[in-house]
């Protein structure tokens, strides 16, 4: 048994439902095939669509699942290159039980999930654009003053962490934050030196510290 030649049809049209499309649409195997029964081979080639003035192709395919066709499973990569919608692509199969009517783009379910392309902003850019809010209006709510974007930021950063200063030694440093929940505690004596103690939460928005002994400086909370 001969490779069967199936003809693969596609009609595309622009986003109004009416005005023919333009551009081009690419067919490639995913693998070589062969025909045992007649010595053939059929190395992946890219075949090419181009739309005509209809926004229709037209394009001569060989078959995937032929019964003497080794291997089983091949798959063609489709590529629509349609002007003004972007790339898109797929895979279907190309079987040859469609010999008896041609086989149209819109009737044939993809063999594989469709590919997707995803965009990701560098830190770079992120940094640009943090940057650049500083000139963006911004409406203040939930408590902020800010009047723009990047000031909006600054006064959530502010907001998020609180610094004590315990300027009278105690073993016991009571501190009301108003944060509205329980923060990291680190706290240094006056030479800047970390100190650890025990962390009583009192509620979300105070805590006490206790020391085994006393002395001052600060509590950084966040």
């Amino acid at each position: 048994m001969a490779f069967t030649t199936i003809a693969v049809t596609g009609t595309f049209l622009q986003a109004d439902n009416s005005t023919p499309a333009t551009g081009n649409v690419t067919f490639i195997a995913s693998t070589t095939m062969q025909d045992s029964s007649n010595n053939q081979i059929i190395a992946p080639t890219l075949s090419t669509g181009t739309l005509n003035g209809s926004g229709s192709i037209s394009v001569d395919l060989t078959a995937t699942d032929d019964s003497t066709t080794q291997p089983t499973g091949v798959t063609y990569e489709v590529t629509e290159n349609i002007n003004g919608a972007g790339q898109n692509k797929y895979s279907i199969e190309v079987p040859s039980a469609s010999n008896a009517a041609t086989l149209d783009l819109a009737d044939i379910t993809p063999a594989v999930t469709p590919i997707i392309t995803y965009s990701y902003a560098t830190q770079a850019y992120v940094d640009s654009a943090s940057t650049s809010a500083t000139g963006i209006s911004f409406t203040a709510g939930s408590g902020l003053t800010s009047t723009t974007v990047q000031s909006a930021i600054e006064e959530v950063r502010n907001k998020s962490k609180y610094t004590h200063d315990q300027s009278s030694p105690a073993t016991t440093w009571s501190i009301t934050h108003n944060l509205g929940y329980k923060p990291n505690v680190a706290v240094v004596d006056t030479s800047d030196t970390l100190c650890f103690g025990d962390v009583d939460y009192t509620n979300d928005n105070a805590l006490v510290v206790t020391f085994a002994q006393s002395f001052g400086g600060k509590a950084y909370l966040s």
